[in-house]
């Protein structure tokens, strides 16, 4: 065990070596988020809802876009809404307009519930879990 007068060495690593992480064809949107996600300064580091939002993922948001099967893309936009309200300023770019459409034609009203017990329901996209929720109350 070290005395208590004894300093601890850290070693020391010079940011920005991503090509000796990443293969050579890596996206540059992929480096930019893991650069962003491994910030070392937690203010600076992006939150989870955030790294959604991030530009790597826009693909996800293409209404055209299939798995590479050929099968349709599973239910991507099922944010709850103590997420949504964590920060509303992401809700328009983490759920894309053809998205928000079929919410608005499947979901008479996408309000937060008042209760508790639902608060972290999920806004139902394909609005498939929102009975449950409310025959709980």
């Amino acid at each position: 065990m070290k005395e208590l007068g004894e300093q601890l060495r850290v070693p020391h690593h010079s940011p920005g070596l991503s090509y000796k992480v990443f293969r050579p064809r890596t996206p540059p949107e992929a480096i930019a988020l893991c650069s962003r996600l491994l910030e070392y300064t937690p203010t600076a580091r992006l939150t989870p809802l955030e790294a959604c939002a991030h530009s790597f993922f826009d693909e996800l948001r293409d209404p055209n876009i299939k798995l590479p099967s050929g099968r349709e893309k599973p239910a991507l936009f099922n944010f709850t809404t103590q997420e949504l309200s964590s920060n509303p300023s992401l809700a328009s770019i983490l759920i894309p307009a053809h998205a928000r459409n079929q919410a608005a034609v499947s979901t008479p009203t996408n309000t937060p519930a008042a209760s508790d017990a639902s608060a972290g329901d999920r806004v139902q996209i394909n609005n498939v879990a929102s009975t449950s929720a409310s025959n709980s109350t």
